[in-house]
């Protein structure tokens, strides 16, 4: 039997974390959970959560192309598009991307760290094909 697993954490990394923080926390109203000056951790669903790290005092360096995204699952990407353009971001495309093959309609925008956050809402079941 595999082990049980309580939630996920996702660490990313900034050249100085002032920006991502007022975008995190104030932006998306993302809950934070641990802060020291160097890493702040927020919860943003029941068990998940996103890591801010200075790559000053972190483990890894600051990558210039970013290879992961974090993907928001939402009940309304719709209300989310709507949201981010009233706080001045720029979502990926002016109307939601409807993707047949996954069943979803969702955006992205782009963080002040250059990672992509993309706002997913599923039109089936998470999961259901």
């Amino acid at each position: 039997m595999v082990p049980e697993i309580n939630g996920g954490l996702m660490f990313m990394y900034y050249d100085g974390i002032g920006e991502a923080v007022r975008f995190y926390e104030e932006i998306l109203g993302f809950e934070l959970k641990l802060d020291r000056d160097w890493v702040k951790i927020y919860k943003y669903a029941s068990d998940c959560h996103v890591g801010l790290v200075d790559v000053s005092m972190g483990s890894h360096k600051v990558m210039e192309e970013k290879s992961a995204r974090l993907q928001l699952m939402v009940s309304d990407a719709q209300a989310w598009h709507d949201y981010v353009k009233r706080k001045g971001l720029k979502p990926s495309k002016d109307e939601l991307k409807e993707g047949v093959k996954l069943h979803i309609k969702a955006f992205s925008v782009t963080d002040p760290g250059g990672y992509t956050v993309e706002f997913c809402e599923y039109t089936t079941p998470y999961g259901d094909a």
